[in-house]
């Protein structure tokens, strides 16, 4: 007769994969601590060393007295009192003169006539549209004011000489408009 076997199962304890990924977690831990301790312990105990180096001892303030330095005035944050005047300069307004004088062009500059800059586009693109009903050419500059934002210039120019630009004012000052007269280097126009 056949005698029937029996099989002896051997069960094996199998530990959990997640018991295993904390000790390795916690063997790294150490490991990085204990080298970063060894380390820096030869140049002043930075870093961690340091760190638990300085909770038995109580904390030493030593106060070191500066010489005063002479007060310096704060660098200006931009440079644009002297870069604006090198591009761009505010032409004072138009004197009635007794006799007309032939006025010379100057080189290398040109005329603009600011009619007024404007936060919303909208707005710029109403004055320019009133402009163009009188038969004004004019142009709009968007420019970006740091801490006030977008802002859009309404120009009419470039004219080459002041006689140009004072019959455009005055015509302009008949619609009720007070522009800016500007004299700009070539190509700087805008």
């Amino acid at each position: 007769m056949a005698r029937r076997r029996r099989r002896f199962s051997v069960r094996r304890f199998r530990k959990p994969g997640w018991l295993f990924l904390l000790v390795g977690i916690g063997i790294g831990v150490v490991g990085v601590m204990l080298g970063q301790m060894l380390a820096h312990r030869a140049d002043g105990r930075s870093g961690l060393g340091n760190l638990f180096s300085s909770f038995g001892k109580p904390s030493e303030k030593v106060a070191v007295k500066k010489d005063p330095e002479p007060a310096r005035p704060p660098k200006p944050k931009f440079d644009f009192y002297t870069i604006l005047p090198e591009t761009e300069t505010v032409l004072p307004e138009r004197r009635a003169r007794a006799k007309p004088v032939q006025a010379r062009p100057e080189e290398g500059v040109s005329y603009i006539l600011q009619a007024g800059s404007f936060a919303g586009f909208e707005e710029a693109d109403n004055m320019k549209a009133r402009l163009a009903l009188s038969g004004l050419v004019a142009h709009i500059q968007k420019i970006i004011i740091e801490g006030k934002g977008e802002y859009h210039r309404v120009r009419l120019g470039p004219y080459e000489n002041i006689d140009q630009l004072d019959a455009t004012d005055a015509q302009l000052q008949k619609m009720g408009i007070k522009a800016l007269r500007l004299k700009v280097k070539k190509g700087e126009t805008g």
